[in-house]
């Protein structure tokens, strides 16, 4: 009975551990808030969408990381510094998940998700880049 227990409470721990990051998990930033944040240059903005959209539209300073199995991001994260917050922004969801979860798995403690995406920010009035 003590083996299965000890068994169980691993397996538990386990998987706690490697769970992914739940949208209840996700820091989410306004468009207002990070406007503040940029003229203080105190974030750090990523775009995870495809490099044709954000050749189309991007936020001032942002930078372009394309998330895939096949991709070793670890070289493009290894650039940010993480002690400063950095913001994220996509067209699909899965992808800005998956880029919170590989920035706090490798100890950024301030990440965020742009509000509604660069939809929100431009119905919003605001600036973007081509």
């Amino acid at each position: 009975m003590k083996k299965y227990l000890l068994i169980v409470t691993i397996s538990l721990f386990c998987l706690q551990s490697c769970k992914k990051v739940e949208a209840s998990e996700i820091d989410m930033i306004s468009p207002e808030e990070m406007l503040e944040r940029m003229h203080k240059d105190d974030i750090q903005v990523l775009d995870v969408r495809s490099p044709k959209e954000f050749d189309d539209a991007h936020l001032f300073k942002a930078k372009n990381i394309i998330l895939s199995e096949n991709n070793d991001n670890s070289l493009f994260f290894d650039t940010l510094a993480k002690d400063k917050p950095v913001v994220i922004y996509g067209k699909n969801k899965e992808n800005t998940k998956k880029a919170i979860e590989i920035l706090k798995d490798d100890g950024f403690e301030e990440v965020y998700e742009l509000e509604g995406g660069i939809e929100n920010w431009i119905l919003l009035g605001g600036e973007v880049y081509k």
